[in-house]
């Protein structure tokens, strides 16, 4: 893994060593709104999380379920030590396919940041990971993250395109090819 840079951003590898500065950022309890999950119930099981992560990053194996993750803390660039605001991630669970996501801190949203970020990233697993398609599912009343999906080239999948994969009733399937078929 390396980090990634953008005019606006620095993206880090994900390390236990950001769990510290990633705790309060990820205790902000509007991020959940539309996730599956909550936010960490104490520092050691982010720092534990993130350990389960950094070793299947650095190692470039996949995980035990075949997968491949991919975390970056975001930072706005030139800033001397800039606090976390935010963090992007890949899962590339079959080769040339990955699922990506984002979490922005809410005073970040609506600056550029998840975009510059988020772009940078598929870019980068294009480039570094052959990757050809990205997908991200959008709670349906998510409008900010869809309309951002879009701005990044994503469509809502087809019934086709969205064979195979399982959603809620309250889940919509993004889909942005990379290459041209």
């Amino acid at each position: 893994m390396q980090t990634l840079t953008t005019p606006q951003l620095v993206l880090e590898p994900l390390s236990v060593a950001h769990a510290d500065e990633m705790f309060e950022l990820l205790r902000e309890p509007a991020l959940y709104r539309y996730l599956d999950y909550g936010p960490p119930p104490s520092l050691d099981h982010l720092r534990y999380n993130y350990a389960m992560v950094e070793a299947h990053e650095s190692s470039g194996e996949t995980t035990s379920f075949g997968e491949r993750w991919l975390n970056w803390v975001a930072r706005v660039a030139g800033e001397l030590r800039a606090p976390p605001v935010g963090y992007v991630q890949a899962t590339i669970s079959v080769p040339g396919i990955a699922w990506i996501g984002y979490v922005f801190a809410q005073p970040q949203w609506g600056r550029g940041h998840a975009h510059a970020a988020t772009l940078a990233m598929i870019e980068h697993l294009a480039t570094h990971y052959a990757v050809q398609r990205c997908l991200a599912t959008v709670e349906v009343e998510n409008h900010r993250s869809s309309r951002l999906l879009a701005r990044l080239g994503f469509h809502e999948a087809t019934a086709e395109e969205a064979i195979g994969h399982t959603l809620t009733a309250t889940e919509r399937l993004f889909v942005r090819d990379l290459i041209s078929t």
